[in-house]
């Protein structure tokens, strides 16, 4: 599987749709008061799906990396046991089979490991393919250290022990940090709604109040321009929250 690509399925498909078309709608009301403006949105579902994709392939990558770190930590057990570093993914494989599934990103990989060490191919050579397709931090960190350690001699074991005890650090702190931010997010999402929530409690109470703004240039420039900073205040908070380890 090649991670830098995502081919979203059908149900993905209708299910983001229906989301850009409520906003699309809710916007329109709100902003145009009128739903005719749905049509100049539809040009943007472009950028919107391009951005759906990327959200989801990062979450696929880090849903990799979490059972990863599990598979290795299953292997360093079983070498620690003695069994060979070969031998150590076949046992690690079972763990994960019933801690993931058959349908599992890690399960997947593990077969395809199998296969390809069937054929002969060194272990270190189908690592350095993985991480190069996964293309994440730990993985290609983990697959460096191991070809290290392989050519250069070396207690395995130890190795891999430890690179797991940093990988798991490395997890635990990033779980601290999605429990801090998860405040800020939710606070984020507020501040979202709250402007929308506020000119549809006018239009509702008040409609002489804002009716100025609706159905003449002046008006739509205003709110488009309100409606621009919004997107950026947005764009902005995302990143606000968006801390790597």
């Amino acid at each position: 599987m090649d991670y830098d690509k995502y081919r979203m399925s059908k149900t993905e498909v209708i299910k983001y749709t229906l989301i850009y078309a409520g906003a699309a709608a809710l916007i329109s009301y709100t902003f145009y008061d009128s739903l005719y403006v749905i049509a100049a949105f539809i040009p943007a579902m472009i950028f919107y799906f391009k951005q759906v994709k990327a959200e989801l392939k990062k979450a696929r990558r880090e849903r990799l990396t979490r059972q990863f770190t599990d598979m290795i930590d299953g292997v360093s057990t079983a070498m620690q046991a003695g069994y060979s570093a070969e031998n150590a993914f076949h046992e690690s494989y079972m763990d994960m089979l019933k801690l993931y599934g058959k349908e599992s990103l890690i399960v997947s990989e593990l077969e395809s490991i199998f296969s390809k060490l069937d054929t002969g191919m060194a272990l270190e050579l189908i690592l350095k393919d993985f991480a190069q397709r996964a293309d994440t931090e730990d993985i290609t960190d983990f697959e460096e250290i191991f070809m290290i350690a392989k050519l250069n001699g070396g207690n395995m074991s130890d190795i891999i022990k430890n690179t797991v005890r940093i990988m798991k650090d490395k997890e635990d702190t990033e779980k601290e940090i999605r429990v801090i931010l998860s405040g800020r997010r939710y606070e984020q999402r507020i501040m979202c709604i709250i402007p929308f929530a506020i000119i549809l409690y006018l239009k509702v109470s008040g409609v002489s109040y804002i009716s100025i703004l609706y159905h003449n240039p002046t008006g739509a420039a205003v709110m488009t321009v309100c409606l621009i900073i919004m997107a950026g205040a947005y764009y902005l908070s995302r990143k606000f929250i968006d801390i790597k380890v």
